[in-house]
């Protein structure tokens, strides 16, 4: 647990007791993401300059005594969403849009070494003003780099060379996809493997969700539409289980009671995007965001008034039921 004034507390699950020194890990009072944990170090980024924080990288060696703080600050624009790791253990962090000084980033994606944090390698384009984290994809045997840009574009990377000798080459961008513009969360894009089959990549538009399948190898990796749903209105990041695509619509609140709408649960079939089930009027109110979650068999949906709904499903695909 990360305090308010920045100390990181590391407490047993039943006892609620310190199990290691509290240490001083992020400055006081910033706005940091979810921490992440990899081995024995633990990540997080801060942004928007919270408590005069600046936009940064963290990690704290937890197998340490001293408890060592590195950190690589962007000098640019904010970090977007949640870092991610490469099967090497590469940290792969994306940068907004800023004003980048000196060797500071901007629009970019960047590479860090998972113990000093020094930068490895980076992407970067003046139009590519990325909106997602990134998201990592095993296609054959390369790691590729996914995000969205504000303009609904996807680009995909190689992961052991971000942009290639010039730093600002893709190894495919998708076409511009209506509605996602300006839509899309820090952490939208999801992605599943499909049983001997292709992987694919999730993302929530205006008012629904594009599935879009990876095909090709090495250099020659690209992105094809594979369908398109769209009566999921504000969509959350999707959730994929044993290839079903569970789509939570969060729900809005309009001057008039008649213009909001409340949250919804959708469940698709992960290849046709057929409509497998729908929880319908069930929930009433708003769903909070980042409260989309499964475990042994049910769907869990946080609600902004407090309220959880557990879904129960049949784990095998068919028949599906959720109840």
């Amino acid at each position: 647990m990360i305090a308010s004034d920045g100390v990181l507390h590391v407490v047993g699950l039943a006892s609620g007791k310190d199990l290691q020194r509290p240490a001083e890990f992020l400055p006081p009072n910033a706005k940091w993401s979810a921490p992440i944990g990899v081995n024995t170090m633990l990540y997080a980024a801060t942004s928007g300059t919270c408590g005069g924080a600046p936009d940064a990288v963290w990690a704290i060696d937890l197998d340490s005594d001293a408890k060592p703080v590195v950190s690589w600050k962007t000098n640019g624009g904010p970090v977007v969403g949640a870092i991610a790791f490469t099967t090497d253990g590469t940290l792969i962090a994306t940068v907004g849009p800023g004003q980048a000084n000196g060797d500071g980033k901007a629009n970019a994606i960047v590479a860090l070494d998972p113990k000093t944090l020094q930068l490895k390698d980076w992407f970067t384009q003046p139009d590519a003003e990325f909106v997602t984290g990134p998201t990592i994809i095993r296609q054959n045997d390369k790691d590729v780099v996914a995000a969205a840009t504000k303009d609904g574009r996807v680009l995909l990377l190689d992961a052991s060379s971000l942009g290639g000798a010039n730093h600002a080459t893709p190894l495919h961008a998708s076409k511009p996809f209506i509605g996602a513009g300006g839509s899309v969360s820090g952490s939208a894009l999801a992605a599943w493997q499909q049983s001997n089959g292709p992987s694919w990549i999730l993302l929530p538009l205006k008012d629904g969700i594009a599935a879009l399948k990876l095909s090709g190898s090495g250099d020659a990796v690209s992105l094809e539409s594979g369908w398109e749903s769209h009566d999921v209105p504000s969509p959350a990041t999707p959730l994929i289980v044993n290839g079903v695509v569970f789509a939570l619509a969060l729900g809005t609140q309009a001057t008039t009671p008649a213009r909001s709408s409340r949250a919804a649960l959708h469940a698709y079939d992960g290849v046709t995007g057929k409509q497998l089930w729908t929880s319908g009027q069930a929930m009433t109110g708003m769903a909070s965001p980042g409260s989309l979650w499964s475990t042994l068999g049910q769907i869990y949906v946080g609600m902004r008034d407090g309220t959880l709904y557990a879904f129960g499903f049949n784990d095998e695909r068919s028949p599906f039921v959720v109840k």
